[in-house]
């Protein structure tokens, strides 16, 4: 869903695992899953965006979602989900964008360790 937003020029700027709104109205079955993004005041639409708000967006995301129990699988569907492309392309042209997230997410968690939630 992220990376369709993205591809259609929309940022959230606040994308965060909670904002992801996961239907639960009826069963959740793989065929019949129903997520919606919410919170979306402060997203910006153009006509592509820019690699800083795509970045701060997946870095957001990450950090959101380092509590949940994500395994290396999980991510790396998500990865292909987002770009669209064989794993083995993604992780040689994306790595340093990857390292990046990865170091960003941990910066992001540690000042949440110190001050709460008042990110």
């Amino acid at each position: 869903m992220t990376g369709m937003m993205h591809r259609a020029g929309v940022n959230h700027r606040d994308c965060y695992i909670c904002h992801f709104l996961l239907h639960t109205d009826r069963p959740v079955t793989p065929e019949g899953l129903k997520l919606s993004v919410i919170d979306l005041h402060r997203a910006q639409t153009r006509p592509k965006i820019t690699q800083r708000w795509r970045n701060k967006d997946l870095a957001a995301l990450y950090f959101s979602a380092l509590d949940i129990g994500l395994t290396r699988r999980d991510k790396l569907r998500f990865l292909k989900g987002y770009f669209q492309q064989p794993l083995r392309q993604i992780l040689a042209e994306e790595g340093a964008l990857l390292a990046w997230l990865e170091g960003k997410a941990e910066k992001l968690y540690a000042r949440k360790q110190r001050y709460g939630d008042a990110l």
